[in-house]
């Protein structure tokens, strides 16, 4: 059963299913990550307890996420409000696609403040992930930033701003890509960074000394030089007041 287990959840990963549960611990932070494929492309939630685990922080997680989704597509299939509830959440992390032009981002204000009403419900706080443009579309970052912060600010949410510290990182090395190959899902690099940009906004934590690309998950592929720009691009995000 162990094996069989392991095995679909292998395959709803790879597959891009719309729900992913992981945790062990129900002592620790409990977090209901809802979005699509830049939550669950490099499993970020994932990566989100693996930096918890080397700060010995405990962290349960589920995900709902699809592909293509908004956050009105998992409000209209229902799901989410039924698992935001149950009550059993200490944040609610949500994030659509980049939401950049002004219908975009007008529709991002609405969902957030629709989302911002059930977790309120439940007394659950709801922290806004704010994403970033494909790299055909960097011009838009700025739009981005605001678009997220905005929508974060006016619902008196919280926003973990991994846009801007992808922004922070180019300031200060231009030649570190964080796009995978099809110019808009992140590389494990940009994966990396939004899980510390996430972990450390929500356990109000901005000093990541205990990142080492030893006996992680990212030592083959994350140099020390490039972890020590995205620890400071992520502290920079973190400090950053909208």
């Amino acid at each position: 059963m162990k094996l069989r287990y392991v095995l679909l959840l292998v395959i709803s990963i790879w597959s891009c299913s719309k729900e992913e549960v992981s945790g062990e611990s129900r002592d620790g932070i409990r977090i209901l990550f809802v979005g699509n494929s830049l939550t669950y492309t490099n499993d970020i939630p994932a990566l989100v307890k693996e930096l918890g685990k080397l700060d010995a922080v405990s962290i349960d997680y589920k995900t709902i996420a699809g592909g293509d989704y908004g956050l009105d597509d998992h409000l209209t299939d229902g799901n989410v409000q039924k698992e935001i509830k149950k009550g059993k959440y200490d944040y609610v992390v949500v994030q659509q696609g980049p939401s950049a032009l002004p219908e975009s981002q007008a529709n991002l204000m609405a969902a957030v403040q629709k989302y911002k009403a059930l977790c309120d419900e439940a007394k659950t706080k709801l922290a806004v992930y704010m994403v970033w443009p494909s790299k055909g579309r960097l011009f838009d970052l700025d739009n981005v930033i605001f678009s997220y912060s905005n929508a974060g600010k006016k619902n008196n949410s919280i926003i973990c701003a991994a846009g801007l510290a992808w922004k922070k990182t180019w300031s200060t090395d231009p030649s570190i890509s964080l796009y995978g190959p099809d110019g808009f899902h992140p590389d494990l690099s940009g994966s990396l960074l939004s899980a510390m940009v996430i972990y450390g906004t929500l356990t109000e934590k901005n000093e990541f000394a205990q990142l080492q690309s030893e006996n992680t998950s990212w030592s083959k592929y994350i140099n020390t030089k490039t972890l020590d720009v995205l620890k400071n691009a992520a502290k920079e995000a973190i400090q950053t007041r909208f």
